[in-house]
């Protein structure tokens, strides 16, 4: 009686445990069943692009190197997608609330298709200024950002993303050493060994385009009355006036968001180029460090979104901060490959960040003013994007290679943390659901 007693226990507890095992996903399977059918294709659609922007993106500036150019000039290439994010942000985000998100995202993703082929042709690192401008300005137009911010609820809104962001990126984690092995296959880190990865990716980018064209439906969104009456009031500048009406705390997020930027910025541009030129780093180590940051990011996105709903933005944020700050610092004083691995792993963190910063800043205005708001604050981080990788080739020349990790600290200590307490939680700011076109549901 006993043994048949124990033997029901046991099975008590193995499907308790399985319930447990199987709970979180059960729960992610009903927030992605939840969101609208265009928010799944542009997430379908980020997910693939993804998997080849990460087969590419940890070679790009040493690919630009090995064309020729100098700490100094890589930076000048990269302040180039500064220069096209201000052009383009404030006039965008005035048309993104005006006029087609459909149309003007699949002219964005079209757009974005001729970038590797530019970067595939290039004979010399002067050819990667006009594909710089060209990425930036088709990124900006193509971004699922205005749309996700649109379409999902607060409550929804980072675990929406984690799944996007954090589940989607499993496939991204084997992208590097993909690549690793292409690089290998074509003679190593060189010019002509790096070349293949942008024909690739081109390919990819024809099929997506044409995948999303045939797809994606309108998306409507809450407008604002653009009757006669008010077209002199909701005009070009009348528009932006308005928006800092309705928003709260803008100015503040603003250089908040420019700072965030500079010193993504400037690290981003020079953190591979310093493992290989610094630390000595060939492909497949260069393909491992940025294996380990989407790594983290497939671990920590839904955990992490999950308690960002839960606790709120801002405490989110303290949290994950010092760990960006240690990365940084381990990346500079590794003195083997592996702590190299380690620090790039925990520079992943940045990235998770990023997708909680984003969900705050959607939070602070009301959601027919997303598209201006989204504008304005790529204007700020355009301009700021243009001297920053510029900074750090000066900084890496002038001063040495291990500062241009160690300012951003120095930025978030004495700027970014202090604007942060200033800052009000935005979790329970005003939610409104996102509908397709034709659909007569009301938000």
């Amino acid at each position: 009686m006993g043994a048949v007693i124990g033997i029901v226990c046991k099975e008590e507890r193995m499907k308790d445990a399985i319930g447990v095992a199987i709970r979180p996903v059960h729960e992610l399977t009903t927030v992605w069943k939840r969101q609208r059918r265009n928010w799944r294709i542009v997430a379908a659609r980020q997910v693939v692009n993804r998997f080849f922007m990460e087969f590419n993106r940890a070679y790009l500036n040493v690919y630009i190197t090995e064309l020729g150019a100098s700490p100094v000039d890589l930076g000048i290439v990269n302040s180039f997608t500064g220069i096209s994010n201000a052009l383009i942000s404030v006039p965008l985000g005035w048309l993104q609330d005006r006029y087609s998100l459909r149309k003007l995202f699949l002219m964005g993703i079209g757009l974005l298709a001729i970038v590797p082929l530019i970067y595939a042709l290039a004979t010399n690192w002067t050819f990667m200024i006009p594909a710089m401008m060209i990425a930036a300005l088709a990124s900006r137009e193509g971004s699922c950002l205005v749309i996700c911010n649109i379409c999902l609820e607060n409550g929804d809104r980072i675990t929406a993303k984690s799944i996007c962001e954090g589940i989607g990126r499993i496939p991204s984690l084997f992208a590097p050493i993909a690549a690793a092995y292409v690089i290998t296959l074509f003679g190593g880190i060189s010019v002509e060994g790096i070349r293949p990865l942008f024909w690739i990716q081109f390919a990819v980018r024809c099929i997506l385009f044409l995948f999303v064209a045939t797809q994606m439906t309108e998306i409507a969104r809450p407008q604002l009355d653009w009757s006669d009456a008010e077209k002199k009031r909701f005009g070009f500048s009348g528009a932006f006036r308005e928006l800092f009406e309705q928003g709260t705390f803008l100015k503040r997020w603003i250089l908040f968001a420019t700072i965030s930027s500079f010193s993504r910025m400037m690290v981003m541009s020079f953190r591979y180029p310093f493992a290989h030129e610094i630390k000595g780093a060939e492909e497949f180590t260069i393909g491992v460090l940025a294996t380990a940051a989407v790594l983290l990011q497939i671990a920590a996105y839904t955990p992490i979104g999950k308690v960002a709903d839960k606790i709120g933005r801002k405490k989110t944020l303290y949290m994950l901060m010092p760990v960006v700050w240690m990365s940084n610092l381990m990346f500079v004083l590794a003195p083997t490959p592996e702590i190299l691995v380690v620090a790039s792993f925990l520079n992943g963190f940045e990235m998770v960040a990023m997708v909680v910063r984003n969900a705050m800043s959607a939070e602070l205005v009301p959601r027919e003013y997303m598209g201006r708001w989204t504008g304005v604050l790529g204007l700020f981080v355009g301009l700021v994007s243009i001297p920053a990788p510029v900074v750090g080739g000066i900084v890496w020349e002038r001063i040495g290679p291990e500062y241009v990790f160690l300012i951003p600290i120095a930025l978030d200590l004495i700027v970014r943390l202090p604007l942060l307490i200033t800052m009000p939680e935005t979790l329970h700011a005003r939610t409104r659901s996102c509908v397709n076109a034709s659909s007569r549901s009301g938000w």
